[in-house]
């Protein structure tokens, strides 16, 4: 009797045990180990999703310059996104297959871009130096310079009549291009808004001593040609000369020189050997521009576009001083947002 008790206990312990999945204890001391839970799942490792690609588009023929200037900026602005970072020469339509582009910087030139914004619905671009493109539902411009010249030319006009004895002063642009003939006419409005009349006091003087001149070269005039306008104008006695963009070359610089004229020019002409007659240089600051136009084009819903605000370089201060350059810069404040008019009424 006694052992069918003993075994009626030592039967339930062991179950007992076998539920709580612990060791237990028997009534002699000996320790029975009962049976474990079974062991944890182990998780299987799934790979972390890749971050979207923000890409720099630098395609061959792209200033090295700006791609040198930009590549720090570009890359600094998509990394704060959260995006890796990309820098390619080209790409089609089939790239945007094989990763996830949500914004593109593109550089001139690039052939078809409008086909490749198109052809990515999904991807935001920004066209940087671009005066030949327009913004769509996708694509932002950054203009290089330029829509507005005759801005630059009526505060290359103020400029030079404002340093030149009896206002001789010219401006030479070409046929047939936009850019330097509203240069040109933006010129004459800037001269006769801060000279008035422009009549000299000095000889000589006379129906061939009316200033501000101008004269418009042919599309590829020929050295012999740029040489006769040039000589024209030096023997009208102007003193200064405003180069309009896309006009310069080494011969008319050369000859400006050699006659110890003053010239106002755009900053891509400008050689640290014509520094004693340059006044300044014009240009745009395409850097700042990007700078400003960033914020904005992330979060825009459809195309902007915006032009780098005008600056002056490469300036001359014996020839230009900076209470005249002061003046200058706040002429060309009230010019630019439209308070002074650009053309004649």
């Amino acid at each position: 009797m006694k052992k069918r008790f003993y075994w009626l206990i030592l039967i339930f312990l062991i179950l007992a045990g076998c539920s709580s999945g612990q060791d237990i204890e028997v009534p002699n001391g000996d320790l029975i180990a009962t049976e474990t839970s079974p062991p944890a799942a182990v998780p299987i490792d799934t790979p972390t999703p890749l971050a979207p690609v923000g890409l720099f588009l630098t395609p061959p023929g792209s200033d090295p310059n700006l791609v040198e200037e930009l590549n720090p900026l570009v890359g600094e602005y998509i990394k704060a996104e959260g995006f890796r970072y990309q820098v390619l020469e080209t790409m089609t339509v089939e790239d945007f297959q094989r990763d996830d582009f949500r914004l593109v910087v593109v550089l001139p030139p690039y052939p078809d871009l409008e086909a490749l914004v198109l052809g990515a619905p999904g991807t935001k671009f920004l066209a940087v130096g671009f005066n030949d493109v327009d913004p769509l539902e996708n694509l932002s411009v950054l203009r290089f310079g330029g829509g507005d010249y005759d801005v630059q030319g009526f505060i290359a006009g103020y400029i030079a009549a404002m340093i030149t004895t009896d206002w001789r002063v010219a401006v030479l642009s070409v046929q047939e291009s936009d850019d330097a003939l509203a240069a040109r006419e933006g010129f004459r409005v800037g001269v006769k808004y801060f000279c008035g009349l422009c009549n000299p006091k000095y000889a000589p003087t006379g129906i061939n001593y009316i200033y501000p001149k101008y004269i418009d070269l042919p599309v590829g005039a020929t050295d012999l040609e740029i040489e006769a306008n040039v000589n024209l104008l030096i023997d009208r006695a102007v003193n200064t000369f405003y180069i309009a963009p896309g006009t310069g070359n080494e011969n008319i610089y050369r000859m400006l020189i050699n006659n110890n004229k003053l010239i106002i020019g755009p900053g891509a002409d400008y050689y640290e050997e014509y520094r004693d007659n340059w006044v300044t240089s014009l240009e745009y600051d395409l850097v700042a521009a990007f700078n400003e136009i960033w914020p904005e084009f992330l979060i825009t819903e459809t195309g902007i576009e915006q032009i780098p605000p005008l600056l002056f370089t490469d300036i001359n201060s014996e020839l230009l001083s900076p209470g005249k350059l002061n003046s200058a810069e706040g002429i060309l404040e009230e010019v630019s947002s439209g308070y002074i008019k650009t053309t004649f009424e």
